[in-house]
Parts: structure tokens; C-alpha cells; sequence
């Protein structure tokens, strides 16, 4: 029998399947069933930096800080810290229940005040810690270089914060997504997640307004987090998690041919339920038999762009063949 037991971040799972962050791992209950279900892992729904900050302002609206500027300081700090008491609860439960690594999620925009509070789901016993920077490059005013050094600020600080492994998510807007990465893995960064799947927009025609386009993602949107991470994982000394668009084994297995150490999913569980990670991942173990794989190791990476004997293709051959019609 295949033995589908793999490493992530430094942590064993018993299979690279993870269930990403969403309303599926928001309780203690949803991540048992997770569990359950076989996941190998779960990212927690994720903690929002305006969360945290919206939450402090509510708290401090009656605070006069002319009159009292200590109270006012001391109580900004014991808000923030209240709001992440339900939070840190859920992972100190689940880490008692479950036996599964335990992935606590932030998601963010700056690198501000709110990333000392990532040492408290590490004190509260997360395995590691997924920081989902969410940042659309739509501000006319604000140069790559400057959203990029955000980024880096953010990965910096929280690898001074906390000694759990890191992984960021982030999306492809970048005008050098290679070399981003590259510069993430320096700054220490463990594993990074691709990809971001932004707000999208969608119009309503009768009503003349803008409504919000299907947050679900489809199969055939695991097109651009497979080239990349064929271009990179052989490449970069980080671990690559895929995510979007990956519905079933046949997805898993292309992601970690191609070089990712796990893979995350959540739209095809809201579709198709739970208990279909259970067909996942038993479709990904019946594949490996029939290749006569007896790991995952086995054959992990071996389609990436560095092992290629045409490295090329990977960067131009698909694009030719659209092209010029080439069969």
C-alpha cells in the first residue's frame, strides 16, 4: 500500500490534503469533521487586521483620550486583546482534540501593531501560521515597489515574532513574481501559498449596481498556480501549497507532480461536502498504486522546470501552440 504521508512547513501530515481557510475550519467542531473527513491538515478561517482594529474602535469610541490618555492606551490594548480571546480559544480546543497540525491564518495589509498578537496563537499552540496579505494593486498612486516592500515588511516583522513555521499567501499581481518569491524565502518566509483569489466584481443589468461574482472557484482555474509553481518549487528553497481551482485527485496529483508540498482546497467541499475529501484522497492513494509509487517523494517534483529536459517549454511552448496552431 502507498504510503501518502508528506511533510509541509517542517510538519508531518498524514497526506498533503489540506482544508484551506474558510467558514469549514472556523469552529472546533467543522475542524473535527475536517478530520474526520481525512484532511491532513487545516488553515483556520482567517483573523482580518481590520478585524482586530475595527473591533479595538468600536470598544474605544467612549474613551476620552484628552482626559485620560493612560486609561485610554491601557484600554486600546485590553480590546484588541479581548476580541482575540474567542480566536485563541478555538486553537487552544483544537490542538487538545484534534490530532492533525493546526494552521492558525491572519489575513492582513500592513505590517502593523496587530502582528504581535501572531505570538499569541503560537503561545496557544498553532503548529505554524498562514498570513494571507490581501493587497489589490488598484491605487494609482502607489508603486510596485512599494506594495512589494509591504510585503516584505510584514514577512520580516512576524519572523521576528514567532518561531512557528510562516507561510504567506499572496496573489500574482507582481511585475516580477519570480523574483518575489525569491525575496519572501530570504526573508525567512517558510512556505508561500499560490494564489490569492481576489474580490471579483460581477454587474447585475437590471438593478445598475455591482454585485459580488461567485467567491467558489472552478477546476479550470488551477491553470496559473500549476505553471508557476512548475517554474519555481525545483527552484526556490521554500515550500509551495496550492490552491484554486484543485476539485479533485486529478488536480492534487498535477500540483504535486509539478513541485508543491501540499495542497489546499475548499470551493469542490461546498459544492460536493465534506466527505468528498474522502474520494480525494483515496483517488490520489489508487493513482499511486497503479504507478507503483510507494511515497509521495517518489514522484513529487519530478515534472517541475528544473528537472525538465526542455526547461523552455514550460515559459513558451502552450503559448506557440495557441498561436499558431500547433497539435
Amino acid at each position: 500500500m502507498s504510503s501518502l504521508q508528506t511533510t509541509y512547513l517542517g510538519l508531518t501530515l498524514k497526506n498533503p490534503v489540506i482544508v484551506s481557510s474558510c467558514k469549514l475550519t472556523s469552529t472546533v467542531k467543522s475542524i473535527l469533521e475536517c478530520e474526520k473527513a481525512g484532511a491532513g491538515a487545516v488553515v483556520l478561517k482567517s483573523l482580518f487586521e481590520e478585524q482586530i482594529m475595527a473591533d479595538k474602535e468600536k470598544v474605544m469610541d467612549d474613551v476620552n483620550y484628552l482626559s485620560h490618555a493612560e486609561a485610554f492606551d491601557y484600554t486600546s490594548m485590553m480590546a484588541q486583546e479581548y476580541f482575540l480571546d474567542d480566536y485563541v480559544t478555538m486553537v487552544e480546543e483544537a490542538k487538545g482534540k484534534a490530532a492533525i497540525p493546526i494552521i492558525a491564518s491572519l489575513n492582513c495589509v500592513s505590517a502593523g501593531k496587530w502582528i504581535d498578537y501572531a505570538k499569541m496563537l503560537q503561545d496557544a499552540g498553532a503548529d505554524a501560521l498562514e498570513i494571507n496579505v490581501f493587497i489589490i494593486p488598484a491605487n494609482v498612486h502607489v508603486t510596485g515597489a512599494e506594495l512589494e516592500k509591504t510585503y516584505l515588511n510584514i514577512a520580516e516583522k512576524i519572523k521576528k515574532t514567532v518561531t512557528i513555521p510562516v507561510s504567506m499567501k499572496i496573489g500574482c499581481h507582481f511585475s516580477g513574481l519570480a523574483r518575489m518569491i525569491r525575496d519572501i524565502s530570504d526573508a525567512g518566509i517558510d512556505g508561500i501559498v499560490l494564489f490569492n483569489r481576489f474580490y471579483r466584481p460581477d454587474v447585475d443589468i437590471e438593478a445598475m449596481t455591482l454585485k459580488p461574482a461567485s467567491m467558489l472557484s472552478e477546476p479550470g482555474e488551477i491553470a496559473l498556480s500549476l505553471q508557476w509553481i512548475a517554474l519555481l518549487s525545483g527552484e526556490l528553497d521554500i515550500d509551495f501549497s496550492a490552491t484554486t481551482g484543485v476539485h479533485s485527485a486529478e488536480g492534487v496529483i498535477k500540483q504535486l507532480l509539478v513541485g508543491a508540498k501540499s495542497v489546499q482546497v475548499c470551493s469542490t467541499l461546498y459544492k460536493n461536502g465534506i466527505d468528498s475529501l474522502g474520494s480525494i484522497i483515496s483517488g490520489l492513494e489508487n493513482w499511486m498504486s497503479s504507478k507503483n509509487f510507494a511515497s509521495i517523494s517518489d514522484f513529487n517534483g519530478m515534472l517541475c522546470q528544473e528537472k525538465s529536459d526542455n526547461p523552455a517549454a514550460y515559459e513558451r511552448s502552450q503559448f506557440v501552440k495557441a498561436i499558431v496552431g500547433i497539435s
